[in-house]
């Protein structure tokens, strides 16, 4: 599942940075290999995908956009690791995003591309584990 999600990175990300919005095809491509990778695999622990979904319903509250709670619930749902770790790597990346585009423009954004931090937060996240 890591090789499609990195694999569809970079358009997902390219598509995000220049619109803000995370285009359905590529949420569609992952929903099935995501199905494909939980009919071989399973969910894993109740408990982890209850906190998961509670922690995308959170974001979801927050305002985060759709597509983004979209891709990170795929990621959640196919990966058995902690839901909360997780959103802090992708909001520690966020930030500092929001830092390099607010010392490029000497303004602070008032939106940003989620993509490109949910990707670099997953590659963190897998790297440190």
């Amino acid at each position: 599942m890591n090789v499609a999600l990195f694999a569809l990175a970079l358009p997902i990300c390219i598509a995000d940075l220049s619109t803000f919005v995370v285009p359905n095809i590529y949420s569609k491509i992952l929903f099935y290999l995501t199905l494909i990778h939980l009919t071989l695999f399973g969910f894993g622990q109740l408990s982890d995908v209850v906190v998961s979904l509670a922690v995308l319903l959170l974001l979801l509250l927050i305002g985060i956009g759709m597509g983004d709670v979209k891709l990170l619930a795929l990621i959640l749902l196919t990966h058995s690791f902690n839901a909360t770790e997780y959103i802090a790597y992708v909001f520690l990346m966020a930030m500092v995003h929001i830092v390099t585009l607010t010392g490029i423009h000497r303004a602070i954004p008032s939106k940003i591309a989620l993509a490109p931090s949910i990707f670099i937060g997953l590659a963190t996240y897998l790297a440190a584990r």
